[in-house]
Order: structure tokens, then C-alpha cells, then sequence
């Protein structure tokens, strides 16, 4: 295996099977996919972070905003994206 192999395995793990989906409530963007029903990657951008009232409530509490186990109105976006079959299994 060569470097750009490894490379190329890794992007695909790390960006495969990712779609971009917006939180029904804030409008925060997000990229994420459902690898099972009980699976969802989510990444999260600045601009996202910034965006979700969530995330927002935590930082300025002083918490860190990656301790926070969800959004419910993102994941509740992310459920319907799914549903809707815009969201597939990598």
C-alpha cells in the first residue's frame, strides 16, 4: 500500500457517505450520515457551532460545546434527511 493509498482510505473514512444537512430551527449546516439506525456521524462546522442556540447556550455557560451530547431540533433534521433518503449508509 502506498501513501496515497493510505491517504485516500483515510479521506474516504473520514468524508465518505456525507451530506450536508441544515437544522430545521437555527439553519445551523452540518455534514453528516447514518451508517445504521443507531449510528449518526455528525461534523460540525465554526459557522455551525456558532449558529445552534444549543451549542451557543453551552459555550456561554463556559461549557465546552463537544461535551454536548446533541441538539434535539439538529437531530430531529438529520432524522428527516434519513427518512427522506437524503442521507445513506457509507
Amino acid at each position: 500500500m502506498t501513501r496515497a493509498d493510505t491517504l485516500a482510505e483515510r479521506r474516504a473514512y473520514l468524508e465518505g457517505g456525507l451530506a450536508e444537512v441544515r437544522c430545521g430551527r437555527c439553519g445551523a449546516a452540518v455534514r453528516a450520515r447514518k451508517l445504521s439506525p443507531g449510528q449518526t456521524s455528525v461534523q460540525w462546522s465554526t459557522q455551525a457551532e456558532r449558529a445552534c442556540a444549543v451549542l451557543a447556550a453551552a459555550a456561554a455557560a463556559g461549557g465546552v460545546t463537544a461535551l454536548v451530547p446533541t441538539c434535539p431540533d439538529l437531530r430531529d433534521s438529520i432524522d428527516r434527511a434519513a427518512a427522506e433518503g437524503r442521507l445513506g449508509a457509507a
